[in-house]
C-alpha cells in the first residue's frame, strides 16, 4: 500500500481519541470481506486490526492499544454481532469504544436493534469506500471530542457560569473539531427561550443567524416531524442523550434529513431542564441512500421475475420471493447450494458449456432454458445470467433473473384461440371460416373436385333473446353447434359467422344432391324444439347454398353467391334451403338501388298517395277508400310497392314513410269532407315496424289534431304479422289506438294463423278477405270455402268483411251470394291520385250491381264446348219448361252458377281446359245444392264410375242419347233437386 495514500483526516493531524494514529478493529467472518474493509480503512490512513469471529474480536478490543472504533458484522455463526456489542459494553474498559456494524441485513428493525443496543451507526453491505471513510471519520472525531470534553470537564466546571464561552480557545478547538466533521452544534437555554447556533450550523442550513426561540426554531421543522422534537424538548430526562432524526428546512427551501443528539447538562432548583447542547449532523445523503437501498430491496423481493444470487462458485447466497413461487424451493431450501439444483437433463453438455463461455467472456448470457420444478415438473424460463467482477476483472458475483414462460404461452395460445375460434360455441369465426374456404377451393381446384358452400341463419332470433335474455339465447346456440356438428362429415368445416349464422364448407363434393341432403338434415336438426329454462322453445333457418366452380371460383364469389340464395331463402317463407342462381344477382342489384333511392325519396318529395274506393255489396255505394302508397323515383322511375315497401320495412324507413302517408291521408280526406262529399272513412296501412313503434298513438293523434279528421273517419289496417311475436303487447297497443275513437281492420286475412279464439282477443272492427283467396274463388273451391268460412268467422266476430281485389261481376255475385260486406277492387276503379278520385265522389257513381234473379224452380245449365251440341240439346228441352242456360267451358259455366241459383248442371265429359267429372267435382264443392249429371261416351266409363263413386256426379248419360230417356233422366233430376230443397228448408225452419 503506497505510503502517501490520503489520510481519513486530510485537515487535521492524524490521531485517535488519545491523539495516536487511529487504530480500527475490523470483525467479519468471511474472508474477502474482512480483507476488503481492511484495505478500506488503510486507504482512509489508519491502521488496521482484523478479527474473524466474535471471541476473537473481545480479545482484540482489551488489548493495548485498544482501538478507536470497532467495524462490526452482524450475522457471524458462533456469536453473532448483537451478542459481540453486549459483551463490549459491559467491560469497562470498552464501554466507550464506537462500534459500527457492517451487514448485508437490510431490515429496518435490525437497524433500530442496533442503534438501540448502542451501536455508534449501521452500514449495509456492499460498502462504498467514500461512505466508510466519512462514517469513520464522523465517529472517530465524535469520539475524540467526548474525550476531550471528558479530560476538561474540571476546566469547564470552572468555567460553567460563562455556559461554556464562545470565545475561549478550548470551545474553538472543539467547534472547529467538531464542524470540520460535519457536525454543527447548538444549545437551548430553557429559563430564557433562547437558542445558540454554531458558525458551522449555520453555514450548514445557510442562515445568517440562528432561530432565537423554540416557535421560531420548530417552524423550520417539517409538520410532519414536529410532534417528535415536542415530544423531546418538553420532557427530557437526567443524563438520558436526546437522538432524534427529522426533516429542516434549509434557507434556499429544500428540506433536509438531520441527526440531532443532545442532552440537558444544567437543571434549576425544580430539576427543571435549564440548559441543553448537542449536535446537528446533515444525514440527507445517507437518507436517500437508504432509500435507494429499501427501494432496491423492495424490487428484489417484489418483482414478478425469479432472482438469484450466487458467489463465485456457484453457491446461492440469496433468492427472492419469485424465486420460491416459480421453482418451489424455499430460501432455507435453496441457499447454500447450487443452481444445478434446478437442472432438468433438458439440455446436453454442449448447451451448458456455451452458456458459459458466453458468461465468461462477454458478462453475460441469456435464452430460454427448461428447469425442473421442485414438484418435477418441467418449467420453461427465459433466463438472464450476468457476472459481476472485481477490479482485477476476477468474477465474485453471478446474478441470475428469469420468468416462467408457462404463462406467456398460454396467454399466446389463448390470444390465437380468440383471433380465430368463437368464445362461445368454439368453432372457427369468420376469419379462420374464410381461410379454412380458401383452403378448400385450392384444393378442389388442383383435383377437379367440387365444394359447396352453405350459409344457415336462425330465424327469428332476436325473438329468444328479447323475450328469454340473452343468457338463453347464447344456450340455444351452443345447443345448435352440438347438432350442426352431428349433421357434418370429418374433414368439413363448420363455422360461426355472425350472432345467428353459420356457415359450412362441404369439400369434395360430388354431386349436389350431397349439398341438398345435408341441408335438409340440418334444417330437420334444427327443427326440434330446443329446452330452454323449463320451456319449450322452437326454431327454424334459412339455408342458402353455392357450389364451386359454377357459382364462384373465389372465396368472395361464393360468398356472395350464397348470401344472395339465403336471402332467396328468407324471402320463400323460411324453414328453407336455396341454391344459388344468376338471377339472383340481379335481384341482389335491383335491391340494393332501390334502397339507396329510397333513403332519399322522401325528402325529393318522389311519393304520392293513390286512393280506391271500397264499395258496399248491398248499396252499391262508396262507403270508403284506401290509402295506398305509391313511389315514382327519379332513378328507378315507377317502382312497385311489393318491390320497395318489403326493403322500407327491412331498412327501418317505412317508420317515417308511414308517418308521411298517415298525415297526407288525414289531409286528403279532411279536404274533402270539408267539400260536402260522401261522408267517407279513408283506411290507412301500417307496417309491422310501424305498429311496434311505443309514441304510435301519439303520432296518430298528431296526426288527426293537425288535419282535424274525426277519429271516426279514419281506419288502421293491421296484418298479422305485426303482431304475431308478441299478442299481450299487441292487443295493448290495439285497445290504446282504440281509444283515439278511430277503426281497426284486419288486413290479409286468411294468410296467417287467425282463428276465432285468437281473434277474439283484439278489439277490430273489420277483416278484409287478400285477394289471393278471391282471383278464383267462382272455380276454386278451396278458395271459395276460405273465403266462406272468413265471411262466417267475421259475422260470429261481430266484424264488417271486405274482400279486395275483386275485377269480375262473378266474383261480386259470389261474394254477395255469401253475405259479404264490401268490395274493393278494379271491378269498381282501380287505385286514383286524388285528382282523379274526386270526380268519383263528386258523381256518387254507383256499383252495377246485377238485378237478383227469381228463383226458378227449374233452371237448367248445359256445358259443352261443341255449340252444336247445346242447341241440339236446347230444341230437345225446350217444351220442357225449364229455363235453359248455356256455357262452351267450366270456366263460362262457374261465372254463370256465381250469379244465380241453377239447380241441374249437365256436362260434357271431354273439354280441352277440364273434363267433366272434374269441373262437376268442383261445382259439387262450391254449390253442393246442384244435381250434377254427365255425358260421355263408353270409353270413359270407368273415370265417370269413379266419380260417381265419390259423389261427384247423380248420374251419367250416353252419346248418343235416346231423347225419351235423355229427357226422363233430366225431370227425375229436377224432382230430386226440389226434395233437397224441401228437405233444406225443414231442416233451417225447425218444422218435422
Amino acid at each position: 500500500m503506497s505510503t502517501d495514500t490520503p489520510s481519513i483526516f486530510p485537515d487535521l493531524p492524524l490521531a485517535g481519541a488519545n491523539g495516536d494514529k487511529p487504530l480500527i478493529l475490523v470483525v467479519d467472518d468471511t474472508p474477502l470481506n474482512l480483507e476488503t474493509l481492511a484495505e478500506m480503512v488503510r486507504c482512509g490512513g489508519a491502521n488496521a486490526r482484523v478479527a474473524n469471529c466474535g471471541q476473537t474480536a473481545l480479545r482484540f478490543a482489551r488489548l493495548e492499544p485498544r482501538p478507536d472504533l470497532i467495524l462490526l458484522d452482524i450475522m457471524m455463526p458462533d456469536m453473532d454481532g448483537h451478542a459481540v456489542l453486549a459483551e463490549l459494553r459491559k467491560m469497562p474498559e470498552t464501554r466507550d469504544i464506537p462500534v459500527i456494524f457492517v451487514t448485508a441485513q437490510t431490515d429496518e428493525l435490525e437497524e433500530e436493534r442496533g442503534i438501540r443496543e448502542g451501536a455508534a451507526d449501521y452500514l449495509t453491505k456492499p460498502v462504498k469506500m467514500p461512505v466508510l471513510i466519512a462514517r469513520m471519520r464522523a465517529h472517530l472525531e465524535a469520539s475524540r471530542a467526548q474525550w476531550l470534553l471528558a479530560n476538561q470537564k474540571a476546566w469547564l466546571e470552572k468555567e460553567v457560569d460563562r455556559r461554556v464561552a464562545e470565545n475561549t480557545q478550548l470551545e474553538r478547538h472543539l467547534t472547529l473539531a467538531l464542524e470540520r466533521t460535519g457536525f454543527g452544534i447548538w444549545e437551548h437555554d430553557h429559563a430564557h427561550d433562547r437558542n445558540r447556533w454554531s458558525e458551522g450550523l449555520r453555514q450548514m442550513l445557510g442562515y445568517a443567524r440562528e432561530p432565537e426561540a423554540v416557535a421560531e426554531f420548530m417552524n423550520l421543522i417539517h409538520p410532519e416531524d414536529r410532534p417528535v422534537i415536542e415530544a423531546l424538548v418538553a420532557h427530557p430526562r437526567r443524563d438520558e442523550a436526546l437522538v432524534a432524526e427529522f426533516r429542516i428546512r434549509h434557507h434556499d427551501g429544500d428540506w433536509r434529513w438531520v441527526e440531532s443528539r443532545g442532552r440537558t447538562v444544567e437543571f434549576d432548583a425544580a430539576g427543571q431542564p435549564a440548559l441543553m447542547i448537542g449536535t446537528l449532523l446533515d444525514i440527507t445523503e445517507r437518507k436517500q441512500a437508504e432509500a435507494e437501498h429499501r427501494l432496491a430491496d423492495l424490487v428484489f423481493t417484489g418483482i414478478g421475475q425469479g432472482i438469484c444470487i450466487t458467489d463465485a462458485e456457484s453457491r446461492i447466497l440469496r433468492i427472492n420471493d419469485a424465486f420460491s413461487q416459480i421453482t418451489g424451493y424455499t430460501a432455507a431450501e435453496a441457499i447454500g447450494q447450487t443452481p444445478r439444483l434446478l437442472k432438468s437433463g433438458a439440455h446436453g453438455a454442449a448447451f451448458y458449456a456455451e452458456m458459459w463461455r458466453a458468461i465468461h467472456q462477454y458478462g453475460n448470457w441469456q435464452g430460454e432454458i427448461t428447469n425442473r420444478h421442485k414438484d418435477g415438473s418441467l418449467v420453461t424460463e427465459w433466463l438472464s445470467i450476468s457476472s459481476l467482477r472485481q477490479a482485477g476483472g476476477i468474477a465474485s458475483h453471478y446474478v441470475g433473473i428469469f420468468s416462467d414462460l408457462s404463462e406467456r404461452q398460454a396467454a399466446a395460445e389463448r390470444i390465437n384461440f380468440l383471433s380465430s375460434y368463437d368464445t362461445l360455441t368454439e368453432l372457427p369465426n369468420r376469419t379462420l371460416f374464410d381461410d379454412r374456404l380458401q383452403q378448400a377451393l385450392l384444393t378442389a381446384r388442383r383435383f377437379e373436385r367440387g365444394t359447396a358452400l352453405i350459409l344457415l341463419d336462425l330465424n327469428r332470433f332476436r325473438l329468444v333473446n328479447d323475450t328469454l335474455g340473452p343468457p338463453a339465447g347464447d344456450e340455444i346456440l351452443v345447443e345448435v353447434t352440438r347438432r350442426l356438428k352431428l349433421q357434418v362429415r370429418e374433414g368439413d368445416t363448420v363455422g360461426r359467422r355472425a350472432g345467428n349464422e353459420f356457415g359450412f364448407v362441404m369439400a369434395n363434393l360430388s354431386h349436389e344432391r350431397d349439398a341438398l341432403a345435408l341441408a335438409q338434415r340440418m334444417l330437420d336438426a334444427i327443427s326440434v324444439p330446443f329446452m330452454v329454462a323449463g320451456q319449450s322453445v322452437a326454431i327454424t333457418a334459412s339455408i342458402g347454398i353455392s357450389v364451386f366452380p359454377k357459382d364462384g371460383e373465389t372465396v368472395e364469389a361464393m360468398l356472395r353467391s350464397a348470401d344472395a340464395a339465403l336471402l332467396r331463402a328468407k324471402q320463400s317463407g323460411r324453414n328453407t334451403f336455396n341454391f344459388y342462381s344468376p338471377e339472383m344477382d340481379a335481384d341482389a342489384a335491383r335491391r340494393l338501388s332501390i334502397e339507396t333511392a329510397l333513403r332519399t325519396a322522401l325528402a325529393n318529395d318522389e311519393f304520392s298517395v293513390h286512393y280506391q274506393p271500397q264499395v258496399s255489396l248491398e248499396s252499391g255505394h262508396m262507403i270508403g277508400m284506401e290509402a295506398l302508397l305509391r313511389w315514382n323515383s327519379a332513378q328507378l322511375g315507377p317502382v312497385p310497392p311489393v318491390e320497395f315497401i318489403p326493403i322500407a320495412e327491412e331498412t327501418g324507413l317505412i317508420v317515417q314513410i308511414g308517418d308521411w302517408v298517415l298525415r297526407t291521408a288525414c289531409r286528403q280526406t279532411k279536404a274533402w269532407l270539408d267539400l260536402g262529399l260522401l261522408p267517407l272513412h279513408v283506411a290507412v296501412n301500417l307496417s309491422p315496424r310501424q305498429f311496434r313503434q311505443a309514441d304510435l298513438p301519439a303520432q296518430v293523434a298528431a296526426a288527426l289534431a293537425e288535419s282535424g279528421l274525426p277519429a271516426s273517419a279514419l281506419e288502421l289496417e293491421i296484418t298479422e304479422s305485426a303482431f304475431i311475436d308478441d299478442v299481450a303487447e299487441a292487443v295493448a297497443m290495439c285497445r290504446k289506438l282504440k281509444a283515439l275513437g278511430i277503426k281497426l281492420s284486419l288486413d290479409d286475412f286468411g294468410t296467417g294463423y287467425s282463428s276465432l279464439a285468437y281473434l277474439s282477443r283484439f278489439p277490430f272492427d273489420k277483416i278484409k278477405i287478400d285477394q289471393a283467396f278471391v282471383r278464383d274463388i267462382v272455380n276454386n273451391p278451396v278458395n271459395a270455402a276460405i273465403a266462406s268460412a272468413a265471411i262466417v268467422m267475421g259475422r260470429s266476430l261481430n266484424l264488417s268483411v271486405l274482400a279486395e281485389g275483386v275485377e269480375t261481376e262473378a266474383q261480386a255475385s259470389f261474394l254477395r251470394s255469401r253475405r259479404c260486406d264490401a268490395i274493393q277492387g278494379y271491378l269498381f276503379s282501380r287505385p286514383l291520385p286524388p285528382d282523379e278520385f274526386a270526380p268519383l265522389l263528386r258523381n256518387n257513381k254507383l256499383l252495377p250491381l246485377a238485378v237478383p234473379v227469381a228463383p226458378q224452380e227449374k233452371t237448367l245449365l248445359l256445358v259443352d264446348d261443341e255449340p252444336h251440341i247445346l242447341s241440339s240439346l236446347t230444341r230437345l228441352l225446350r217444351r220442357e219448361g225449364y229455363t235453359i242456360l248455356t256455357a262452351t267451358s267450366p270456366t263460362e259455366a262457374f261465372e254463370i252458377l256465381a250469379q244465380q241459383p241453377i239447380q241441374v248442371v249437365i256436362s260434357d265429359q271431354r273439354m280441352p281446359d277440364m273434363s267433366g267429372t272434374e269441373f262437376l267435382s268442383r261445382v259439387r264443392q262450391i254449390y253442393p245444392a246442384t244435381i250434377r249429371l254427365v255425358l260421355t261416351g263408353y270409353t270413359d266409363l270407368q273415370s265417370v264410375t269413379d266419380a260417381i263413386n265419390h259423389g261427384a256426379i247423380y248420374k251419367f248419360l250416353t252419346k248418343p242419347w235416346d231423347d225419351d230417356q235423355l229427357r226422363e233422366q233430366i225431370r227425375e233430376a229436377f224432382r230430386m233437386a226440389h226434395l233437397n230443397e224441401e228437405q233444406s228448408f225443414s231442416e233451417n225452419s225447425g218444422e218435422p
